[in-house]
């Protein structure tokens, strides 16, 4: 059982892992927008829509910031949050 605990903690961290860098390529498509149906296209369609379920209620929630998006930021910070609580319970779980 303590095997299984560890695992799920770890599989959090890699989910981490993966969102931060999906959301990164969301935000540097938004700088940089596709300018041709290609590699870097794909990517930010993929990105777009994996993110956009996360972003769209705290986009609701927060203003804009002038001509800033702050909702990534936020996104980070929350997700963040998320994989410490949810890591420390399973390896609270995995000692016993």
């Amino acid at each position: 059982m303590n095997l299984i605990f560890t695992h799920l903690a770890d599989t959090v961290h890699i989910l981490q892992d993966v969102f931060y860098v999906v959301l990164m390529i969301r935000i540097v498509a938004s700088f940089f927008p596709p300018r041709s149906a290609g590699l870097w296209d794909k990517a930010a369609y993929i990105s777009t829509q994996l993110t956009e379920p996360i972003l769209a209620p705290i986009r609701r929630r927060v203003p804009l910031v002038g001509m800033l998006d702050l909702s990534p930021l936020i996104a980070f910070f929350l997700v963040d949050i998320a994989s410490f609580v949810l890591v420390r319970m399973f390896l609270y779980l995995a000692r016993f």
